[in-house]
């Protein structure tokens, strides 16, 4: 049987974006099929086990599957196979984890509540969870509570972090497109500076939502940036490439609104034209309270840290909270004297695989908790 390092490793040599897991797919239901379950397909590459114990209710349990279009420069046995992707957000991780406790479930023989493997396409994006929502998965399955981990290299290794309520943030995607009139910068007043434009929309928007919500947490700024093309010539479009989070839906909504209210301003001063495309991603994550309170009945026999502030990253996994109570937890990976410190995202992301066992003890203490 394949331990949970070797799961890891070769999934860690496959990595793929979302909805096009298809190696990925197939090692799954390889390995679900040689511990002697019955997976299934769902959302074009998703895969999941049902273990019925003739219960009444379901415990669900997820994990995300996709990688990111990161060119790896870890130098290691195990290192991406597919040049330009890379499991740098340790879905690879969360994938043993799964594997390893549905390995372990062969040895139960009985619980108090049915369980749901899930191992979800597109984290990343699109956004697999609300598909798998949309297809009744969890209403067919009478899921009452749902789980899952995130490994996160901003706590050490081997802690599990987690609050109730709020956790991480919602997500939308920003692009604003300023478009103006060309002319040669030495006859700038026969043109429409879109340049200039976007740049007072940005100041602007910055210095209106620090006024109006002040240390309220929250995500307004552009990352990208494309204008023009050339030197002498004033710029006819701009755009700009961002994000809006926030906790809350009224800091939503009040961003949305200073957005539009901003770049009917900025057009009326400027004569340039604004154009602002929000799309919504994903809600926030929000812990349930009485199951983050039944849980902390489990985390005691871990090295547990109960956090005090949410984040504003964001995780799909909150699409399901929306159908059902759940609970996600942070798996700490930190570890210096081994060089394991790079954040989500880069390049060189990696981590002791020791760690992962301590993910299959949580959801099996989580399991036999009740």
């Amino acid at each position: 049987m394949k331990t949970l390092q070797t799961y890891r490793e070769e999934l860690h040599q496959i990595p793929e974006i979302g909805l096009q897991e298809y190696k990925t797919h197939d090692y799954l239901v390889k390995e679900l099929s040689a511990l002697g379950y019955q997976p299934k397909t769902i959302y074009k590459t998703g895969v999941y086990v049902y273990i019925d114990y003739n219960k009444k209710d379901t415990i669900m349990f997820r994990s995300d599957i996709d990688a990111l279009r990161i060119k790896e420069q870890n130098e290691v046995p195990y290192k991406s196979r597919h040049d330009g992707f890379m499991h740098a957000c340790g879905h690879d991780g969360h994938m043993a984890m799964l594997l390893g406790f549905a390995k372990e479930l062969k040895h139960l023989k009985n619980a108090n509540r049915n369980v749901l493997l899930v191992f979800q396409p597109a984290e990343e994006y699109p956004g697999g969870a609300k598909e798998i929502v949309n297809s009744g998965l969890l209403k067919t399955y009478r899921v009452s509570e749902v789980y899952g981990i995130h490994l996160f290299p901003n706590f050490e290794q081997g802690t599990i972090n987690t609050k109730a309520g709020p956790l991480m943030g919602n997500i939308s995607l920003l692009d604003v497109e300023v478009h103006g009139k060309s002319a040669h910068a030495a006859m700038k007043n026969e043109g429409v500076d879109a340049l200039y434009a976007a740049s007072l929309f940005y100041t602007r928007l910055k210095e209106t939502l620090q006024k109006r919500l002040g240390k309220e947490p929250h995500v307004a700024t552009f990352g990208q940036m494309s204008s023009g093309s050339a030197i002498n010539i004033i710029s006819n479009y701009t755009l700009l490439k961002g994000t809006i989070r926030s906790l809350e839906e009224k800091t939503y909504q009040l961003i949305k609104e200073t957005i539009l209210e901003i770049a009917n301003a900025i057009e009326k001063e400027t004569q340039a034209k604004i154009d602002v495309h929000i799309n919504f991603l994903y809600p926030a994550l929000q812990n349930d309270e009485t199951l983050f309170n039944n849980a902390k009945k489990v985390l005691n026999n871990f090295s547990f840290q109960e956090l005090k502030e949410p984040f504003l990253v964001s995780e799909d996994f909150s699409y399901y909270q929306k159908e059902v109570p759940g609970v996600f937890f942070l798996l700490g990976t930190k570890n210096e004297a081994k060089g394991y410190t790079y954040l989500l995202h880069n390049d060189r992301f990696n981590f002791d695989p020791s760690v992962l066992q301590t993910g299959v003890d949580l959801y099996l203490s989580l399991i036999k908790s009740y």
